[in-house]
């Protein structure tokens, strides 16, 4: 679960997906937590994926927290910076966000 001091914002889709696929599909290199969680290193960040509803292989609606900014461009919006990584998740399985 975030703290309250890291920056999470909430992504609900119209369709399940398969975050573990989608974060293949569109290169970005991650971790297996558990059924519901998946570490991901996007752009040099740290995220937590958290499925909020259904697991991670089927997930209709997730948190993403910033546990730790980008190296190269740590002074980077964290809020720009997780709606970025929402916008390619969505667009790399043709969803759309409710």
């Amino acid at each position: 679960m975030a703290d309250d001091d890291e920056p999470v914002q909430h992504c609900r889709l119209d369709t399940g997906v398969d975050i573990p696929n989608a974060l293949e599909a569109a290169g970005i290199e991650y971790l297996d937590v558990d059924d519901t969680r998946t570490i991901v290193i996007y752009r040099s960040a740290i995220l937590m994926i958290t499925a909020t509803e259904g697991d991670a292989s089927a997930a209709q609606a997730f948190d993403v927290a910033l546990w730790e900014p980008p190296v190269e461009d740590a002074d980077r919006d964290p809020v720009d910076l997780l709606t970025t990584f929402i916008d390619d998740i969505v667009a790399t399985v043709n969803g759309s966000r409710r």
